[in-house]
């Protein structure tokens, strides 16, 4: 049976890299899912996954239809509570704070709440590297780590924004290998 991988994609520049992220997962045999907040589909449409993935993605905690799936009646729960890991990648200043404090207003943060015990939990910060020095942000990372999740980077480099510093996501291959390994 494929190991069962969900990612929850938020809205940062970085979302590019999530695609890369998806393709090498599906091809190291893993059944991935991928459900994204609305900012992050203003960097990088859901079709882009869905063709990676060959499995829709999930961008609403609110159903489509009226359909008998289960993911289109209660996409918050399903495919989460079948995850063996969640990764999030990236993960903004936004989504690490509502993580951190448990709160459940978009697809990823809900579907956070929703992951069995034995899920992997795994982020990958991305953001301005004076947004991750921000005291409040690294707080909520803090808070995150002491309750049992995994996190990969940020790296020093050159930033979007046209700065230098810490708040560049990890490479797609350094995170995929840090997933296959919690998995495998």
């Amino acid at each position: 049976m494929k190991p069962k991988v969900l990612m929850g994609i938020t809205g940062g520049i970085a979302a590019y890299k999530s695609a890369e992220i998806a393709s090498q997962l599906v091809k190291a045999n893993c059944d991935v899912r991928v459900i994204m907040t609305e900012s992050a589909t203003k960097f990088v449409a859901p079709l882009t996954f869905a063709a990676l993935t060959r499995q829709k993605v999930l961008t609403s905690i609110f159903p489509d239809t009226g359909s008998g799936e289960m993911d289109v009646i209660y996409p918050h729960l399903y495919p989460a509570t079948e995850a063996d890991a969640f990764l999030v990648a990236p993960a903004t200043a936004d989504m690490i704070a509502k993580l951190s404090l448990g709160f459940g207003d978009d697809i990823v943060s809900c579907s956070a709440l929703s992951l069995k015990a034995d899920c992997k939990r795994i982020f990958c910060p991305a953001m301005n590297v004076q947004m991750w020095e921000n005291p409040i942000v690294q707080d909520n990372t803090h808070r995150l780590l002491s309750y049992g999740w995994h996190q990969v980077g940020p790296e020093a480099g050159h930033l979007a924004c046209g700065t230098s510093g810490f708040g560049r996501m990890s490479s797609p291959t350094v995170i995929s290998q840090i997933v296959l390994n919690s998995i495998f």
